[in-house]
């Protein structure tokens, strides 16, 4: 997920559209007997902020698939989310930024912290489930 920005200045052009596949190595869910169905829809636009500076706004999406956290009932459901992040040269970043090395701006780590922040903490087939019935 690597956008070289060097191009997109070269190109006479202040951003540009993208859209990528995302197969993370581990798991991203965070809820037992939940997983992520692979994979993962990214697709949004890069716009140069500054000499050293771009933001980033994008769509986040994906299915989980696993138990309802109340009822155990296998359940799938889709997530669509917005990530908005300015990226900083790594040289003009400052401790907490997402920065960019050589003009080039990969997604991974922003991506990945926003899909973390914003997995559900329960995982429901509705938003009316009892739990389990006895």
């Amino acid at each position: 997920m690597i956008i070289d920005l060097r191009k997109l200045r070269q190109s006479g052009k202040d951003g540009i559209d993208f859209s990528f596949d995302y197969n993370p190595t581990e798991s991203l869910s965070t809820i037992p007997g939940v997983e992520i169905l692979l994979p993962i829809k990214i697709t949004g636009r890069v716009d140069i902020t500054g000499k050293n500076s771009a933001f980033v706004e994008a769509e986040i999406s994906f299915n989980l698939k696993g138990q309802c956290t109340r009822c155990l009932k296998e359940t799938e459901k889709s997530y669509v989310f917005t990530l908005e992040e300015e990226f900083f040269d790594r040289n003009y970043a400052e401790e907490d930024d997402y920065i960019y090395v050589n003009d080039k701006l990969d997604l991974t780590k922003a991506v990945y912290d926003a899909i973390l922040f914003n997995m559900p903490i329960n995982f429901l087939c509705s938003e009316d489930c009892v739990g389990i019935d006895y």
